[in-house]
């Protein structure tokens, strides 16, 4: 009942600035009128400044009502596994290994590393990093996948997960030291079948990255945030997620095709599981360098997003 009055306060109070700059806009609009078309600047003032204005305006209010974060109960000795799938990843699956084994965390770690068929030297520098970081806590083991496919590679990794809890890296992302007990804290003290990390761009070389960097700083975490403070991250993010192991058993794990893990958030939302965003836990994840790199990205996200996949 609380986060529903939140809610609606907040969606409230944004309906309120959206009626006062509506009326401060109506002026301008008929001056402008004179000059253009009258549909054309209905359409531009109120889908380029009002609409988001308002949900802006909404989201904005929500997150700082929700602006206390809960505490974070340390997860102790909970032991807890992490999944780390790769293909051609050579340069940055050794960096990921170690920043994952170096967290400071009291449980046991298990490091399950998942080569997706990779044809370059990605299994040689796993076996360096297994044999560079393992040590009491910090168990690294290599498996293969012979089906290309990231699906089939995280659900290979599945298969050998042991606890109650496990956390997703992606092979290019690599973790701030205090980013797993952040994570494994928030999914084991409120019970949500999944909690997504803190994204933030690991280099901003091109203009491409630098944009990307803010796009992840300012929007995505800030929608993030909203969407969690009513359980209901609608993405938990593969680069780096805490899961629970029986609800994503229980919903088959996840589907071949585009967005693999939009449409394992969708079904455990779907079941009932509550999905939450954990602002602390911060990865370093890369980012496509180019505008054509870029756009295929979006497009496989777009795809996981209207996917059918979690009706199943």
């Amino acid at each position: 009942m609380k986060q529903h009055w939140k809610f609606f306060a907040s969606a409230a109070a944004a309906l309120v600035w959206l009626w006062v700059s509506t009326a401060l806009a109506v002026p301008w609009a008929r001056s402008a009128s004179l000059h253009l078309p009258a549909a054309y600047v209905v359409f531009v003032i109120g889908g380029v400044a009002l609409l988001p204005a308002y949900l802006m305006g909404a989201m904005f209010l929500s997150n700082l009502l929700h602006r206390k974060l809960p505490l974070r109960r340390h997860p102790g000795c909970r032991p807890v596994s992490v999944i780390v799938c790769a293909r051609n990843e050579e340069e940055s699956i050794y960096r990921t290994i170690g920043s994952i084994a170096q967290q400071e965390y009291d449980g046991r770690v298990t490091i399950l590393c998942v080569d997706n068929g990779s044809t370059d030297g990605t299994v040689a520098e796993m076996r360096r990093a297994a044999a560079d970081f393992s040590r009491p806590g910090r168990v690294i083991r290599l498996y293969g996948c012979c089906e290309p496919g990231k699906a089939r590679a995280l659900n290979e990794g599945l298969r050998h997960v042991r606890d109650e809890y496990f956390v997703t890296v992606d092979a290019d992302t690599c973790l701030e030291v205090s980013a797993l007990s952040a994570i494994v804290g928030r999914i084991a003290a409120t019970g949500a079948g999944c909690v997504a990390g803190n994204l933030v761009c690991a280099e901003t070389r091109t203009w491409v990255q630098k944009m990307q960097f803010w796009d992840y700083f300012v929007s995505i975490a800030a929608v993030k945030r909203y969407q969690g403070s009513y359980g209901s991250t609608l993405v938990a993010q593969g680069a780096f997620s805490a899961y629970d192991t029986a609800a994503v058993r229980a919903v088959g794990g996840w589907t071949d095709g585009a967005g693999e893990d939009i449409v394992l958030t969708y079904r455990l939302l779907a079941a009932g599981r509550r999905s939450l965003y954990e602002p602390r836990a911060v990865g370093f994840t890369a980012v496509p360098a180019t505008l054509g790199a870029l756009a295929r990205q979006r497009s496989r996200w777009a795809k996981g997003m209207f996917s059918r996949g979690w009706r199943r």
